[in-house]
């Protein structure tokens, strides 16, 4: 069976990749990520990935490879037409950082971390409302009429595999597996990016214009660096893309499976009396 990559047509060019952010999501990334639109820069972010079923679909199959071994592992080639339109790519690296750091071994590295019992305090968090969302039966009966949410689903489910090695996010064994990936993957951006082109901040050291301007070369911005509430303005933006799609996908389910489900039940009740 063909990949989904494979499907997509060789890119007219591919964008030189400038920076690449290896931070975990909710280690500050999701304001980075506005920054980094605001210095002037196209960074891909997960917002990217859910604007269409194409990329969610995409990420969903490289994630099958890295981790479950199906299929063939992505390399240069299939990031460069997964991310042929960015120069600046923030949080999906850290799914891939081995591959995506030989791949663009020329980018910047901009690796930031936080207190790891905060960090996996505000994921599982995070993760514990999603996990019921992705359960629900209303969400499912939708995602059988709709592409759009089935593939939300299945990319979400894909993640909460591999973030917590395929356990509940309940689970306290998850939550140490979580951590000691999170510390694992600051020591392996350390070992394999470019001791030159890597800059590693803390969260809680500060992190803002002053950090990451003279290492881009970039003149700080009068605007305020971004510190919105991540997780609210991100369930936002998602909603605001979701909702086309709960909405037709709620109309085929009352005109398709309830109304004549009712129509059934009063034919029914009739032929009875």
């Amino acid at each position: 069976m063909s990949r989904l990559i494979d499907q997509l047509p060789a890119p007219a060019y591919v964008r030189e990749k400038k920076v690449i952010v290896t931070s975990r999501s909710r280690s500050g990334t999701f304001s980075l990520y506005q920054a980094l639109k605001m210095l002037g820069y196209r960074p891909y972010h997960m917002y990217e990935v859910v604007q269409t079923t194409t990329h969610m679909g995409i990420f969903e199959e490289a994630l099958n490879a890295k981790y479950f071994g199906v299929g063939k592992p992505y390399g240069k080639a299939e990031f460069d037409k997964w991310f042929a339109d960015y120069d600046t790519l923030v949080e999906i690296p850290a799914f891939f950082v081995d591959d995506i750091i030989a791949a663009y071994p020329n980018a910047t590295f901009i690796h930031v971390d936080r207190d790891v019992e905060k960090w996996a305090t505000s994921v599982t968090n995070v993760l514990g409302t999603v996990e019921p969302l992705l359960d629900s039966t209303a969400m499912n009966l939708m995602a059988t009429y709709d592409l759009f949410i089935r593939r939300y689903i299945t990319l979400h489910i894909m993640l909460l595999r591999v973030l917590c090695h395929e356990r509940k996010t309940s689970d306290p064994v998850a939550k140490k597996m979580m951590k000691d990936d999170y510390l694992a993957l600051t020591e392996q951006v350390k070992m394999l990016a470019p001791k030159e082109k890597l800059a590693c901040f803390s969260l809680e050291d500060g992190f803002g214009w002053e950090q990451i301007c003279p290492r881009l070369g970039k003149p700080i911005p009068e605007q305020r660096y971004p510190r919105g509430n991540a997780p609210k303005e991100f369930k936002a933006l998602t909603m605001k893309l979701l909702g086309p799609s709960f909405k037709k996908a709620a109309a085929i389910v009352i005109t398709t499976v309830l109304i004549p489900i009712v129509g059934f039940g009063t034919w029914y009740y009739r032929a009875r009396k």
